[in-house]
């Protein structure tokens, strides 16, 4: 099946308004539309508009909150714990990172936690929010059990995504973006929706068989980044996003995941820290941009034309597809237009 490509404002344009025709206020959505449209440019697929069928369904079920009251339980000068009243997670993260940013910077840095969320999208579109006042941001979230601990078969840990972002003078941000799963969940999806296999070695089946049927692997477990450290470092993102804010995901059932994001929500991290407070900006980004000259400048493998740094891929990818349009799948663009039928938004 052939991908299609649909420029970027119309793509945006079309979330807001299937997001509004599911009783989000139009200032929301528009924002929500923004962070999956952004996802989609940056060729993060797994956390784009893709996604606008769960969102749309989670509202319409009454699982998630279309008019949340998004406040802060406790704080301090450098800290809070955001409930998000279960709306959307986008919604949420974006209260939550302003929180930590106007914290950050009166106190040099702050950390802030988010209970009662919903998805929140791809996690380094917060992170980068933090650049815009020169910080640097770390964001981390908890998701449904995917990944099962080293030597078992169970599902118990999400696969729970880290993400920073580092201020600097370069053509492009610094962003570290990843989930702690081999393949992301939304990539199961994408390739269960459209007939595709997985690549070998990223999942299992709830036996520990290796598979490359992505609707095996979503009944299954996926396989954690470097087996024992990902299983390691995603423990450690439930503990600080999930346990510390109060809306763990550990070791929930498949069958018991609306119920539990009903009752309990998902749960976010947030840090921003002001570089100035250590060494002065302008020093700080020269020491940034000399090290991702010197990582470029690097001796490379044979058959290997650049090293790349983390972002700068999607950073180009971005700017191709402003120009060019976004490719989407044909699962997407299908749901996309049966919800925009549904609004007289047609993509």
């Amino acid at each position: 099946m052939t991908t299609l490509l649909i420029e970027a404002a119309r793509l945006q344009e079309t979330c807001s308004r299937i997001l509004q025709h599911a009783a989000i206020p139009p200032v929301d959505a528009d924002f929500v539309a923004q962070s999956l449209t952004e996802a989609d440019l940056r060729g993060i697929h797994s956390h784009g508009s893709m996604r606008l069928g769960r969102y749309v369904r989670e509202l319409r079920e009454g699982i998630t909150n279309p008019s949340p009251q998004i406040r802060s339980l406790e704080e301090g000068p450098a800290f809070a714990r955001v409930d998000g009243d279960g709306g959307l997670g986008q919604l949420v993260g974006r209260e939550s990172m302003q929180v930590c940013i106007a914290k950050a910077r009166q106190a040099g840095s702050a950390t802030v936690t988010a209970c009662r969320s919903r998805h929140f999208g791809a996690a380094g579109f917060f992170a980068l929010m933090a650049l815009e006042h020169d910080l640097i941001g770390v964001t981390m979230t908890v998701a449904s059990p995917r990944l099962a601990p080293t030597g078992g078969t169970l599902p118990l840990f999400g696969n729970n995504p880290l993400a920073m972002a580092i201020p600097g003078d370069g053509e492009f941000p610094l962003l570290v973006d990843f989930a702690t799963g081999s393949i992301a969940a939304g990539n199961l999806e994408l390739a269960a929706a459209n007939g595709t296999p997985i690549p070998p070695g990223v999942a299992r089946d709830l036996e520990g068989n290796a598979t490359t049927d992505p609707k095996v692997a979503l009944q299954g477990t996926i396989v954690p980044i470097a087996e024992h450290k990902g299983y390691g470092l995603t423990l450690l993102i439930e503990v600080l996003a999930g346990l510390l804010g109060g809306s763990p995901y550990f070791g929930v059932e498949k069958k018991q995941v609306d119920a539990h994001v009903r009752e309990k929500g998902i749960g976010h991290f947030f840090m921003a820290i002001d570089p100035s407070r250590f060494m002065p900006l302008p020093q700080f980004k020269a020491a940034v941009a000399q090290m991702v000259a010197q990582t470029k400048a690097s001796p490379r493998m044979p058959g290997a034309k650049e090293i790349l740094l983390p972002g700068e891929l999607e950073a180009r990818r971005r700017q191709d597809r402003l120009r060019q349009g976004i490719p989407l799948a044909p699962s997407t663009v299908e749901m996309l237009r049966k919800l925009g039928r549904e609004c007289g938004a047609e993509l």
